[in-house]
Formats: structure tokens, sequence, C-alpha cells
């Protein structure tokens, strides 16, 4: 059985020259509210990540190291660039998109890719859809919780959820940093805090907003597991059952709709892999490490094979799953 690793990343060498001196890279909230430590951190890691990310041998390599065979790799979340300008940040989304298709082109049997969308002008973002999927042939496409004052559960998104529906192109739910995360500047909490409640509030929007309900062919991946969401979903319906005006925007109660969304695994506990899998089911659970960032699982597969589950389900996880949701043989 092969093991697909569906969240990785790669860079664009071709997205900073056509951004440079046009913004505050400091304007996006992971570097804006990150302390000067991790900053220096980050300015260390900003050293190796692009051999890991560019070079095929070295992800084969590291591949090999973590027992995976195939890896689907979407664009590093830095590069999206919601602020940019209609023309602009559709050219943005094309260059990432065709550098992730020239990657796997590289070694199709052994990676497949994502790409990205210009989702602040969402008949562009259609357009890039269809030419990722039927020109470049991408399985699917990350975008961030929000675009910029947009939340994903706006109107404005509907007629793109309707098109990926139509493609069978997976929507990859991805944060950066905390949209308001000033108190988490110290002790990295912009990541290990905010972006978990990021992914927490997009699940909210997309059950909430009437996504789901809308656009019920539309899978949704959310990265890291759901954030805190699956784990505290309790407290989710208990305001469903209590506040009239939760109760009336959905039929059901919040949890019933987490069994219609994906997640991987970069968890980093078996335990939560279990809980994760007892309250969304094992046919929507899948292995990702978030490679090759140091926020992610070296050892993801060793992660899966601790959790307690049957041979089966452990198959479903490491290959099924991610097989069947982005069509890889």
């Amino acid at each position: 059985m092969p093991i697909i690793d569906m969240h990785t990343h790669a860079l664009s060498k071709r997205v900073e020259p056509l951004v440079a001196g046009k913004y505050d890279p400091m304007s996006n909230p992971y570097r804006r509210d990150m302390s000067p430590a991790s900053r220096d951190t980050d300015a260390e890691q900003g050293k190796i990540l692009p051999g890991l990310m560019l070079d095929v041998a070295k992800r084969r390599e590291m591949m090999a190291k973590m027992g995976v065979d195939i890896q689907v790799v979407a664009p590093a979340p830095a590069q999206q660039n919601y602020w940019a300008d209609e023309e602009l940040l559709v050219a943005l989304s094309r260059v990432q998109n065709e550098d992730i298709a020239a990657l796997v082109a590289q070694d199709p049997q052994h990676f497949a890719g994502m790409g990205t969308l210009p989702m602040r002008f969402p008949q562009r973002a259609i357009e890039e859809a269809v030419h990722g999927v039927e020109t470049l042939g991408l399985r699917g496409f990350q975008v961030d919780t929000r675009v910029e004052d947009l939340e994903l559960s706006n109107a404005a998104f509907d007629p793109l959820y309707a098109r990926l529906a139509e493609l069978r192109a997976p929507l990859f739910v991805h944060p950066l940093g905390f949209s308001h995360g000033q108190r988490l500047g110290d002790f990295f909490m912009v990541n290990s805090v905010g972006q978990p409640v990021e992914e927490t509030m997009a699940i909210a929007h997309f059950i909430m907003g009437g996504i789901l309900d809308r656009h019920p062919g539309l899978d949704v991946v959310i990265a890291h597991g759901g954030g805190y969401y699956p784990f505290y979903a309790a407290r989710m319906d208990h305001a469903w059952k209590v506040r009239p005006e939760v109760r009336r925007l959905i039929p059901e109660a919040p949890s019933t709709y987490l069994k219609r969304f994906w997640f991987d695994t970069c968890v980093f506990s078996p335990t939560l892999i279990e809980q994760l899998i007892a309250m969304v089911g094992v046919d929507r659970v899948m292995m990702g490490s978030d490679y090759p960032f140091d926020m992610g699982d070296d050892d993801p597969v060793g992660l899966v094979r601790q959790a307690k589950l049957s041979d089966g389900d452990r198959e479903k996880i490491l290959f099924g799953n991610a097989s069947r949701l982005f069509r890889i043989a």
C-alpha cells in the first residue's frame, strides 16, 4: 500500500519579484504579531526551507525518511497575497499554480498538486480554478481562513463553490497566523494558538453560514485536524440548543456537519487522532504532515500507527481517503 501525505507545501520563486516594494511584508497577521525571537527563528528556517521545498531529490529523500510514497503539494500560505489588486492577484495565483504543476511534472508518480486562487475576485477565481484543473492538472486549491475582511461564508463566494463542486476540486483551508492576534506574539502563540482558532472560526462560518447546505457537493479540507472545533464541538451544539439566533441559522446541531468536512492528522497526538475519528468518522481523516515547516510532523506515519485503529481504518487514513478525494490511483 502506498502512503499519501496530503498536506505539504512548496514555494514559488516567481512571487516575490512580483510583489517586492508593493506592500509591507509585516502586514500579514503571522509576521505582524510574531515576537522578535520568533522572527529570528523564522529567519533561520528561511535558509533551509527553499531547498526542502523545491529540490525534488531532497523532497524524495525526506519522504523516504518519513515513510511517505506520494505527496500532495500546495503553495506556501504566505504567498497568497490577497491584498493585491485584481490583475496582480490573478498573476500571483497563476505563477504559483504553474510552479506547483511544474514541480509535480518532474515526478508525477510521487507528487500531486494543489493550487491557489485569487479569492478577492470570485469570477477570476472561477476562471483560475478551471484552468488549474483542466489545463494544469491540479487536484484542488488552498485558501486562507479569510480573505482580507471577507469571511469564507460570504455569499460572493457561492458561484466559486458551485464551480469547485462541479470540478470535483477540494478546497483546502489553511491559516496564516490569526487575524486579530495582537495578544499572541509571546511564546509563538501566533501559530500554536492562533492558527487553530482561525481554523475553528472557518469551520463555524462554513456551517453557520449555510455553505455546506447550499453546496453539498463541495469538499472542504481543514488543516491541522480542524483546529479546536472537533474537540470542543459540544459547546457549539449547546449554543445551538439554547440560543435562538444560532438555532435559526441551520436545521441540525453544528457537530452533525463535521462529518461533511475532511481533516488531516497533523495534531501531534495519537489520542487526538482517535478522538477526531470518533467525532467525524474514519472516512474523513487523511494523513498529513505540513512538510517541511518546523511546526509540521516529522513522523506522521508513525503517529497514525500509534493510534488505536484497525488495519483497515489505518489503510484508509494512510492512503484510501486521500486517494479517493484527490483522485490518486
